[in-house]
């Protein structure tokens, strides 16, 4: 008995982040092992790729143990431009990579992309709107089950895009799961594990016309319509995908049981959303917004279809929707010009933490990427010339990879040129293959502490990113477990 109270009181100190315990474990490391780096770069003519599972080992074990996370990613990148650069200009190099990545049209176009979102959300909850289809959810939603049915069946309007998903889903339901006093950790999960499998499953995206070009570009296909008849031919393949979707409805019907830190919901670490008031409220404030059903649903439905004629690119889309529909909504009288005014400055404010995460998460994606160390996970991968474990482990190593350091796009552009032709040549399916990939992909979103995804997600939710992730954690690792089953067997069976 005394050994487990002794064990207990260890984990509790370690745990205890003003401890002297945990800074050394935490901060001690991290020092050790920029030092580490640093003796690894000056003494080294090459950085070996290996590193690169150093740290995104690191990345693991500081994520767990300090739960902050972007002074996890701050360390990692540090590291990564610690054995890029000690041999030339420590400085010149960190504020040339800065500079690079900041200029990034990728990152510029995420920076956008997120923050127009936001404001839209805003301007919905400002007007009303999001009040008036928020009344309709609270007359149908009986308890948790109902308005987790309610949330995990509201990601099919949301399919096109996995940012707008997890935005309005997250802008709109969170204030519905705490009036309804369901707690807001199981619909952040809904929202974030429907997120990314939903998109790699509809051929109707952004993602397919990115997919289709990568077989044309592999040359896997010789045209845009073969390479999307390729893509289609992965769908069934995208065991995670379809895993994540039926687990989280089994979750929603309150089948799959809480797990984890889904069993002892913590209200005290929510932090402030815009509230949707009470009926009673709009009667006894006459000032009171009177957006209706159509002011929500119309923005939307605008926006998709005008982001399909900018081959569902929401940034364009998004620069004619947002003064269009500020200049609807005052028309209405349900805005005014300061309203506007707040909705932009908020919404682009919220997201200054979560741009300063997107950034050092490109600047280790870089790193990572200089080093060569998907190509050194792709050669692993590739020395397993079985046909019908292909699949499989490229699921299985590609997870472990995702789970720290989530890279999806740029992970399908390095591997796909390689695992493709390697797939044809031993006599592996290749769509399977290409479905392992992308499963695995959409297992980092779902997983990965430092990932967009869950900044994303817990911004939108109200809820410390880290506190999201471990709650997130569990039925990653089970839909996973249950789609590298089905990779084994099915790598067998097609």
């Amino acid at each position: 008995m005394s050994g487990e109270k002794g064990k207990e009181g260890f984990l509790s100190v370690l745990n205890d982040q003003n401890s002297l315990l945990h800074k050394v474990m935490t901060y001690g490391v991290a020092v050790v092992m920029l030092i580490v780096c640093f003796v690894i770069a000056r003494t080294s003519q090459e950085i070996s790729a290996a590193m690169g599972t150093v740290l995104l080992l690191f990345l693991l074990y500081y994520a767990f143990l300090s739960r902050r996370i972007l002074e996890t990613l701050i360390f990692g990148a540090l590291m990564g431009i610690v054995l890029l650069y000690a041999n030339e200009n420590l400085v010149d190099g960190t504020q040339e990579m800065i500079y690079a990545f900041m200029e990034n049209d990728d990152f510029v176009w995420l920076i956008l992309n997120c923050a127009l979102l936001n404001i839209m959300v805003k301007l919905l909850s400002a007007t009303g709107a999001t009040r008036a289809f928020g009344d309709i959810i609270r007359r149908k939603a009986k308890g948790a089950k109902h308005l987790n049915l309610w949330t995990w069946l509201m990601q099919f309007p949301m399919f096109f895009d996995d940012y707008m998903h997890i935005t309005v889903l997250g802008g709109v339901m969170t204030p519905i799961y705490d009036r309804e006093k369901v707690p807001r950790e199981e619909g952040a999960f809904i929202i974030q594990t429907t997120g990314e499998p939903i998109r790699a499953l509809f051929p109707f995206t952004g993602w397919t016309a990115f997919m289709a070009g990568i077989f044309v570009v592999d040359g896997f296909a010789s045209s845009y319509g073969e390479g999307l008849m390729s893509f289609i031919k992965t769908v069934p393949f995208s065991f995670y995908c379809w895993v994540a979707i039926i687990g989280s409805l089994l979750f929603a019907l309150g089948i799959l049981p809480r797990i984890g830190g889904m069993k002892h919901p913590d209200p005290s670490v929510y932090s402030e959303v815009d509230a949707i008031e009470d009926e009673e409220e709009e009667e006894t404030s006459p000032k009171k917004r009177k957006g209706n059903l159509f002011d929500f649903f119309a923005p939307i439905v605008a926006l998709i279809i005008i982001s399909y004629l900018y081959d569902w690119d929401l940034v364009p889309a998004m620069l004619i929707i947002l003064p269009v529909l500020c200049a609807y909504y005052m028309l209405r009288g349900i805005i005014r010009t300061q309203d506007i005014e707040n909705c932009i400055v908020e919404g682009t404010q919220e997201f200054v933490y979560l741009d300063i995460l997107i950034l050092f998460s490109y600047i280790l994606g870089g790193v990572l990427e200089e080093i060569g160390y998907t190509e050194y996970l792709v050669s692993i991968a590739g020395q397993f010339a079985n046909p019908h474990l292909l699949p499989f482990l490229l699921f299985v190593i590609f997870c472990c990879s995702e789970a720290a350091m989530s890279l999806n796009w740029n992970l399908l552009l390095i591997a796909f040129p390689v695992i493709l032709p390697l797939a044809v040549q031993i006599g592996a399916n290749p769509y399977m293959c290409a479905a392992a990939m992308i499963s695995a992909g959409a297992f980092g979103n779902n997983f990965c502490y430092v990932c967009d995804f869950t900044s994303l997600t817990a911004s939108s939710t109200g809820l410390p990113s880290a506190y999201h992730a471990k709650n997130c954690l569990p039925y990653s690792l089970i839909f996973a477990g249950i789609s590298a089953v089905l990779y084994l067997v099915c790598g067998f069976i097609f």
